[in-house]
């Protein structure tokens, strides 16, 4: 019996491994047979999702073409109607402030008045206003502001006290309507100047020169006469330096300021160094002889040897023989040279 019951079992176990081996195959061949309609149907959705892009990147081209279009078109039109409004425009300065001091506020406002054609008011208008607010040396840079006409088509701008010397244009033009180079130059085209003039207030003390007029063989002759001679005819109180050598011009400026300051200390304000020499070999034509200078020039704070201002500026002069044209050319870059002292320090 006990064999017979072994081999009963083994009967039995023989017969469920082959059911689960059975079962096994069928399952592998279900996952087999999921897995490709798995992949087929992904490969089909993945062609329908790739044409549906297309699709959309397609309508936004088109959007992107005619968006710009009608952007560009409206543009135009307010470009030509402001451009239509302007020739129907007058501007004119009223009033504007004498000159001040830096660090000093202006006295008044400028004035602006807007009218048309027929003479009548033009109430509501923005104007844009561009003034002088920062400058290194000669280079200058403006801000904007926008102010209004009122009904009897005024405008009136009270500038910022100012921080920088300056003497320039400060600038009103009507604001354009649109950001496009052509609005923006007609409305240039359309504005007004007034002039801007503000003193150093340097000009206000005392200060000291160190320039010399050099020779045609770039050797240091004699102090600059015209220079000295054009400050003080502007009401400016300077005086040669009391340091004589013309040795400094081969040493650092800090050099010059240290033997100034051992002398004279703080009793002047500022100092004045630099240079009228030829810029070229004087020239003798059918229309007379010419000569041509440049200045160099860079101004000191005396109290502790900072540069306040530097600049260069050349003339020429033509006349009928040499000694006037020197003599020309040396008076009128001195001038030129006092006019940027004053305004530029």
């Amino acid at each position: 019996m006990k064999r017979h019951y072994n081999d009963i079992y083994i009967i039995v176990e023989k017969n469920v491994i082959g059911y689960k081996m059975q079962k096994k195959k069928f399952f592998m061949t279900v996952l087999f047979i999921s897995g490709f309609i798995c992949l087929f149907s992904c490969a089909t959705t993945g062609k329908t999702n790739t044409a549906s892009a297309a699709e959309t990147a397609h309508e936004v081209n088109e959007q992107e073409t005619v968006q710009p279009a009608a952007e560009k078109n409206k543009a135009e039109t307010t470009e030509q109607n402001f451009k239509k409004k302007l020739e129907n425009l007058e501007l004119k300065v009223i009033s504007f402030p004498r000159q001040t001091y830096k660090n000093k506020a202006f006295s008044e406002p400028f004035v602006i008045k807007a009218s048309d054609a027929d003479g009548k008011n033009i109430a509501g208008l923005s104007i844009t206003v561009s003034w002088p607010s920062a400058r290194t040396n000669d280079s200058i840079s403006y801000s904007t502001s926008q102010i209004k006409t009122d009904s009897e088509g005024i405008a009136r701008f009270t500038a910022e006290t100012p921080s920088i010397a300056v003497n320039t244009d400060i600038t009103f033009y009507p604001t354009p309507e649109n950001s496009s180079p052509a609005a923006i130059q007609a409305a240039y085209a359309a504005g007004v100047t007034a002039q801007y003039k503000v003193k150093s207030d340097y000009m206000n003390y005392q200060g000291i020169l160190y320039v010399y007029d050099f020779n045609e063989n770039g050797k240091p002759a004699t102090n600059s006469f015209h220079l000295l001679q054009n400050l003080r005819n502007s009401g400016v109180n300077v005086g040669n330096s009391p340091v004589s050598s013309t040795s400094y011009y081969d040493r650092p400026i800090e050099t010059l300021y240290k033997a100034t300051y051992d002398i004279i200390g703080k009793t002047y304000k500022f100092m004045v160094m630099g240079s009228f020499k030829f810029a070229k070999p004087v020239e003798t034509s059918e229309n007379g002889v010419t000569c041509t200078l440049a200045a160099d020039i860079t101004c000191l704070n005396m109290e502790d040897g900072s540069i306040i201002y530097k600049t260069q500026l050349n003339e020429t002069t033509t006349d009928t023989n040499k000694y006037k044209a020197v003599e020309k050319c040396r008076s009128d870059l001195a001038q030129k040279t006092a006019d940027a002292l004053m305004y530029g320090m």
